[in-house]
C-alpha cells in the first residue's frame, strides 16, 4: 500500500486538466507512471537473450501506442476502441493491482474479468474526473473486450515486447462457448417483417402536430435514421461519420463510399442506396433546408446532424433511434402485443440483421447480402440465412400436426 499512497498522493499535486466524465488520455497517464508502475520492470517482459526487440518500447505506454500505431489502417471507430480498451486495463492494473501491464498474471486477468462484469471506480480516477465505464459491460461486449486485449497481447509477444499471455490462456474454452452461445442469440435480433410493414405504412402518423420545440426536425431525424439504416445496411458508426460528399451517382444508381469496419481511407467500401434509401435521405435533407440531392463540396455535412448541423455519436443516434421505437411500441402494441418485446430491445444494429433477415426470407442470394453488409466472412452471413431457414420449415412440419390430429366425434 506503501507504493499506491505514494502515487496518489503524487496524482494530487499534479495539475487536474481533465473534464469531469472524461476517459484518461496519453497525456494524463505520461506522467504519473513511474519506473515500479510504467513496465519498465515489468516480470513478464521479454528478457531471452539474443532475441531483439522489434518496437522501440520500453513502457508500457509505449508499447500500447506501438500496437495502435499499428492498427492506424484500421477505422476511426476501430481504433477508439482499441485505446479505450488498452487504456482502461493500463489504469485498473495500475489503480486495483498496483502492478504494470507487463506484470499482469492469469489471475489478474480473471479479477479483471469480474472487474467489467461489476465495474467499481477508483478514488485516484474521481478525483481526476476520469469516467471508465458508464456501467457494467454486457456479457458480449466483455467478450469483444477480452479478445481486443488478448490480440494486444499476442502482438506484444510478437514484437518481442511480452514473454507470454495471460489472457490466451484465462478460461478460454468458456469464452469460446459463450461467443457461440451470444452468436445464436444475435441471431434473434432482428424486427419481424409484419412489424417493419406495418411500420413503413404507419410511421407518418406519428409525426408531431407542431413543431414546438423543433419537433418536426427531432421527428425527421428519427424517421431517417430508421428508414436508412435498414435500406442501407450501415453500422451505426458509419451512418454517424459518413458526410453527404461520400454519396455520389453512378450510372442510374447512388453509391455510398464508407469506411467500414477494419478499413481505412484507402479501401473504403462501395454500398448501393436502394431507392427507398435515397427517398429517406431525400426527404431528410429538404427537411434541413439543403438541395434534394448531396453534391461533392458537401464535405463538411454530415448524413445525420445535430439541430446545430453538427456531426452526432454513434452511441447518441442509437439512442435516438431507441426513444422513437420505444414510443411507438404502444401503438404498435394495440395492433400485435407482440411487437412491444422486439421494439424495446431493439438497437440500432438490429437494423443490419433486420435487413439480412428480410433478405433471407425473401430469397434474396447469401453472397449478395454477405456484399451488402460487407461481412469479413461469409459464416456471419450464414448463420443469419440458417436462422431464416429454420422459421421455412414451420409450414411442412405442421404437416406433422395434421397428420396426429385427433378426429371430431
Amino acid at each position: 500500500m506503501v507504493k499506491l499512497r505514494w502515487l496518489i498522493s503524487d496524482m494530487s499535486n499534479l495539475p487536474i486538466t481533465v473534464a469531469k466524465d472524461a476517459f484518461p488520455t496519453h497525456q494524463d497517464f505520461g506522467g504519473l507512471l513511474h519506473n515500479w508502475l510504467d513496465g519498465s520492470e515489468g516480470t513478464n517482459r521479454n528478457r531471452t537473450p539474443g532475441r531483439a526487440k522489434q518496437i522501440a518500447a520500453d513502457t508500457d505506454l509505449e508499447a500500447i501506442e506501438a500496437w495502435l500505431k499499428a492498427k492506424s489502417r484500421k477505422s476511426p471507430h476501430t481504433q477508439r476502441s482499441y485505446r479505450r480498451e488498452a487504456y482502461r486495463l493500463l489504469a485498473w492494473a495500475v489503480a486495483f493491482k498496483e502492478k504494470p501491464v507487463s506484470s499482469l498474471l492469469v489471475d489478474d486477468v480473471a479479477d479483471f474479468h469480474a472487474w467489467i462484469n461489476e465495474p467499481t471506480n477508483h478514488p485516484v480516477w474521481e478525483e481526476r474526473g476520469w469516467e471508465l465505464f458508464r456501467g457494467p459491460l454486457s456479457e458480449n461486449s466483455q467478450l469483444q473486450t477480452l479478445r481486443v486485449l488478448q490480440g494486444m497481447f499476442r502482438w506484444l509477444c510478437e514484437a518481442g515486447y511480452l514473454s507470454g499471455n495471460p489472457f490466451k490462456i484465462h478460461d478460454a474454452g468458456t469464452i469460446a462457448r459463450k461467443a457461440r452461445a451470444i452468436s445464436k442469440t444475435k441471431q434473434r435480433r432482428y424486427l419481424p417483417h409484419d412489424l417493419w410493414k406495418w411500420l413503413q405504412t404507419h410511421m407518418d402518423e406519428l409525426r408531431p402536430p407542431n413543431n414546438k420545440g423543433g419537433a418536426f426536425m427531432s421527428y425527421e431525424r428519427k424517421r431517417f435514421i430508421l428508414n436508412f439504416l435498414y435500406w442501407s445496411g450501415l453500422r451505426r458508426f458509419e451512418l454517424a461519420t459518413s458526410v453527404m460528399s461520400q454519396i455520389r451517382p453512378d450510372d442510374h444508381e447512388w453509391i455510398l463510399d464508407v469506411v467500414g469496419k477494419g478499413r481505412d481511407e484507402s479501401t473504403a467500401d462501395e454500398v448501393l442506396l436502394l431507392p427507398p434509401a435515397m427517398d429517406a435521405l431525400r426527404r431528410y435533407r429538404l427537411a434541413r433546408g439543403l438541395p434534394e440531392y448531396p453534391s461533392p463540396d458537401e464535405v463538411e455535412v454530415p448524413l445525420v446532424a445535430a439541430n446545430d448541423g453538427s456531426a452526432i455519436s454513434d452511441n447518441y443516434l442509437n439512442r435516438i433511434l431507441k426513444d422513437f421505437l420505444s414510443r411507438v411500441s404502444p401503438v404498435a402494441g394495440a395492433v400485435n402485443p407482440a411487437w412491444p418485446i422486439s421494439l424495446k430491445k431493439a438497437t440500432a444494429h438490429w437494423m443490419r440483421h433486420t435487413l439480412a433477415t428480410h433478405n433471407a426470407e425473401a430469397g434474396v442470394p447469401m453472397q449478395t447480402t454477405a456484399d451488402q453488409l460487407r461481412h469479413a466472412s461469409i459464416e456471419t452471413t450464414r448463420r443469419i440465412y440458417t436462422h431464416a431457414d429454420v422459421k421455412k420449415r414451420r409450414p411442412d412440419l405442421n404437416k406433422l400436426l395434421d397428420y396426429n390430429a385427433v378426429d371430431d366425434e
